[in-house]
């Protein structure tokens, strides 16, 4: 395997791990919360798990700069985007150190192009952000599974990771 493989599985097996803790919760099964509540317990579940990096949650900003994303954008597309704001994000504050973004949606919100082409767009390396890895991660909280997790590795789904990450969350690697 190679060494860049191993940092992706390993990054992403991290993260697997705080999502099955989630996906354990009886009583976030019982309450079914927002999305948004979900991402929070993620990031608490992450805590101190990226030694020296920072765990976010709808960052919408580089630097002082808004965040704006103009993968496979026309120049009047762009005009009329609006700026993009990432579910969970670890990155290095102020350097262009990015690791992982994640979309995250509920199993019954079918709506998955935007935060695909986020995705896309934030893990192209010859993009603005590069991020080395992204997930767009479906919880069925109600049934304690996670019917969908696609991996993005520069701007590309990564199949083999996909189907890597797919078993790692089921608890079979």
């Amino acid at each position: 395997m190679d060494a860049m493989k191993s940092e992706l599985q390993a990054t992403l097996a991290t993260f697997a791990t705080a999502v099955r803790v989630l996906l354990e919760d009886m009583d976030l099964a019982y309450t079914d919360p927002a999305e948004r509540a979900l991402v929070a317990r993620i990031r608490d579940l992450l805590h101190g798990q990226f030694e020296g990096w920072s765990i976010d949650l709808e960052w919408n900003r580089r630097e002082d700069v808004v965040k704006r994303l103009r993968y496979g954008l026309s120049e009047d597309e762009l005009i009329s985007k609006d700026a993009i704001v990432p579910d969970l994000i670890v990155h290095r504050v102020g350097k262009r150190e990015n690791l992982l973004v994640v979309e995250v949606k509920k199993a019954s919100n079918k709506d998955f192009h935007g935060d695909i082409w986020k995705l896309r767009g934030m893990t192209e390396q010859a993009g603005p952000y590069g991020y080395t890895v992204g997930l767009h991660l479906v919880i069925d909280v109600k049934a304690s599974t996670a019917p969908r997790s696609d991996v993005y590795v520069d701007a590309v789904l990564d199949e083999p990771l996909t189907e890597w990450m797919r078993l790692e969350l089921a608890g079979q690697n």
